[in-house]
């Protein structure tokens, strides 16, 4: 494939990406709706927390798929890209930028502020579930 190619592929993912990380933070806008709630509501039932908890790690999850897919083809561009011959400066600096690496998918986001993010995320939706206000 050309760089061309490549890089037009790229942004068609990138396009579908930006798609599915609008949806995920509504999923995640609304699992604060619920905990919102159930902290409104002091006799809330033990079947609604668990219901939202359940909503809100599988939202937190829905998250770090979109991230791990956004990781794996942003690696595999610049792998594709650092095989092309002759490259653009911007196509170089690209990767130069990401670096050639292993491009599996993986949960766990490669970069460690994101996963601080996720983790703050899960604080915030179990401790505001099931830790009682003062």
């Amino acid at each position: 494939m050309t760089e061309m190619e490549i890089l037009n592929q790229f942004n068609t993912f990138m396009i579908s990406n930006a798609i599915y990380l609008a949806a995920g933070f509504f999923i995640l806008w609304v699992a604060f709706r619920m905990v919102v709630n159930i902290q409104s509501d002091p006799g809330a039932p033990i079947f609604n927390k668990v219901l939202a908890t359940l909503f809100g790690l599988g939202s937190v999850y829905f998250l770090l798929q979109i991230n791990g897919f956004l990781y794996s083809n942003w690696q595999g561009t610049v792998n594709q890209l650092a095989e092309v011959d002759n490259l653009t400066s911007e196509a170089q600096q690209f990767v130069d930028f990401v670096g050639v690496g292993d491009s599996s998918f993986s949960l766990i986001p490669a970069d460690p502020i994101f996963a601080i993010w996720y983790l703050v995320i899960l604080g915030i939706i179990v401790g505001g579930i099931w830790i009682k206000r003062s």
